[in-house]
């Protein structure tokens, strides 16, 4: 049988690997917190909407901005928080909870009475039963901030 002839190893090249080295200003301070999250350096600035016909974020846009603000190195983390804090949210207006959201206002529950309304089209009354209604309350502070 014949030999199959070993194949060269590749040559060294004498000049040096170059480094991936990122620039000092795009490094991040990654710290560690007692409950095992590792957080990186906060980013306190707003990113515009991509769509900025509707002035709306996406859901993703909502997310990334998150992670930023709270430090997180990864988006799921920062949707674990979002949903916690909606899940935390809807139990406690479901159980009829007053939510204080400090600097922003009051998340609250209000019962509304049953009353007539009116048929747009054809004008005869109609009966709207009594229902429970989310409601929120801005702070004086959000509203002299904000408007």
């Amino acid at each position: 049988m014949a030999k199959k002839p070993m194949k060269k190893a590749a040559k060294k090249s004498s000049k040096p690997a170059r480094s991936a080295k990122k620039p000092a200003a795009a490094k991040k301070t990654m710290v560690a917190k007692p409950s095992g999250i590792v957080l990186q350096s906060k980013v306190r600035q707003v990113s515009k909407p991509r769509n900025t016909g509707t002035l709306s974020y996406t859901q993703s846009e909502f997310l990334e901005n998150i992670r930023a603000f709270c430090g997180l190195p990864k988006r799921s983390q920062a949707k674990e928080v979002v949903e916690d804090i909606a899940a935390f949210i809807t139990e406690s207006l479901r159980k009829g909870f007053k939510l204080p959201l400090m600097g922003l206002g009051k998340l609250y529950v209000r019962q509304s009475k049953a009353r007539v309304g009116r048929n747009p089209q054809t004008g005869e009354p109609v009966q709207i039963p009594a229902r429970r209604r989310v409601r929120f309350s801005a702070s004086k502070s959000l509203k002299e901030r904000v408007l």
